[in-house]
């Protein structure tokens, strides 16, 4: 991970000195956070997923200790390029420092008012308002949303970007909007946790290269799904297939936001290479953010999606929605999230039933000490049903809680 994280930022910084005549300008910012959780059973079966549990929170158990360390390093140029790598410093699933986003950014000067933009590298889609803060976290809570929180573990984008905009104020209008295409590699799994694991809430982001344990589940270890290992490495190349996703941002001045999403990784279903086969994995995203006056906002996003594997052997659709009301006033903020999600077993492989659906309420309340330091503490209500637990004959239905107390920090 170390090494992969000090080659990118290299590649990176000197291409910019090779697109620029001055030297470059860096910019280091990071946020992190300290925290004391409890967590509501701790049955075997609420084990978290990297640790072979079915559990959908990221903790089993009490635990105190650092959450995930992310860090921005911002570099400018003279020119038009610029470049920018997003990298965190994590112990769970396993303790290490990793990339999670590198990518150059070409931006020239407007034509006729057009804004056109263009990146290369490894990147989320934009298609997120929740997950708008540092290094692609969240501004409202620890915790992400069940969306989110997938996009952070399997979606990921080696490849380009261009985009071009209309900026609202240069044509005398309170409407702008931006039009996105982009073409990738290297997420080929995708779906493979959302199959089996289903969704879940947390806050960990899979860095590049870094491999994703879940439940030895035994429908796995016989039969036609006998070399699929439970573990997945989300940004693997197999199949040399070209995915790409295309999104427009609509923006009415500065009180709503919509961005609207398709993105198709273009799998092969029936590639198996490097110990895992290729997925399909397509779905449709619509986030929304509206601003009720100086102390409300309330975001949305609806995702909803098919994913493949084999001939047949695992045929998923997934939906989640989620409605996050967030309020502030001076040092002190206030969220309040509900999150629903469901995915459909469609295929007829016996004994491997992937059915799951679940109903999750975040509760989180901050307080700012300066600039640099806010304590805040969360709640997480979670009701799930996932099929595949009678594996193990534990009981399908769940109920689980997680009570967290977390100090965030920031730099500069």
């Amino acid at each position: 991970m170390i090494a992969m994280t000090t080659r990118m930022t290299c590649c990176v910084l000197c291409c910019l000195l090779a697109c620029s005549s001055k030297a470059v300008e860096l910019t280091f910012s990071g946020k992190g956070e300290i925290f004391i959780s409890q967590q509501e059973p701790a049955a075997p079966l609420n084990k978290t997923w990297f640790n072979r549990g079915t559990g959908q929170l990221d903790f089993a158990e009490s635990a105190i200790g650092p959450g995930p360390q992310y860090f921005t390093l911002d570099a400018a140029t003279d020119s038009a390029f610029s470049g920018r790598i997003h990298a965190q410093w994590h112990n769970r699933p396993e303790t290490g420092l990793s990339i999670t986003e590198a990518w150059l950014n070409w931006a020239p000067l407007p034509v006729n008012g057009y804004r056109l933009r263009a990146r290369i590298g490894y990147f989320y889609p934009q298609l997120s308002l929740e997950n708008t803060d540092t290094a692609w976290t969240s501004p409202y809570s620890s915790t992400f949303s069940a969306i989110n929180s997938w996009v952070a573990e399997e979606i990921r984008a080696r490849g380009g970007e261009l985009s071009i905009g209309r900026p609202g104020h240069f044509f005398q209008s309170s409407q702008s909007w931006t039009a996105f295409i982009g073409a990738f590699q290297g997420n080929d799994p995708a779906g493979t946790i959302l199959a089996w694991r289903g969704f879940a809430l947390h806050n960990l982001q899979t860095g590049l290269g870094e491999r994703v344990d879940f439940a030895n589940y035994l429908s796995l270890q016989t039969g036609p799904l006998v070399l699929q290992n439970p573990w997945v490495e989300p940004t693997r190349e197999l199949d040399h297939r070209t995915g790409y996703y295309v999104g427009l941002h609509w923006q009415y001045g500065q009180h709503t936001r919509i961005r609207a999403y398709y993105y198709d990784n273009n799998g092969d279903p029936l590639v198996f290479s490097h110990q895992q086969y290729g997925w399909r994995t397509r779905f449709n995203s619509i986030a929304m953010q509206h601003f009720i006056n100086e102390n409300w906002q309330l975001v949305a996003q609806w995702l909803d999606g098919n994913t493949l594997m084999g001939p047949g052997a695992v045929d998923a659709d997934f939906t989640a929605w989620f409605l996050l009301a967030h309020w502030q006033r001076g040092a002190i903020s206030a969220t309040v999230r509900y999150d629903d999600f469901n995915v459909v077993d469609k295929d007829t492989i016996p004994n491997d039933n992937n059915n799951g659906n679940g109903q999750a309420i975040l509760l989180a309340l901050s307080y700012s000490l300066n600039d640099q330091l806010n304590v805040g503490v969360e709640r997480v209500m979670l009701n799930s049903e996932q099929q595949n637990r009678q594996q193990w004959a534990w009981p399908v239905k769940q109920q689980q809680t997680l009570s967290k107390l977390v100090l965030t920090w920031r730099w500069p």
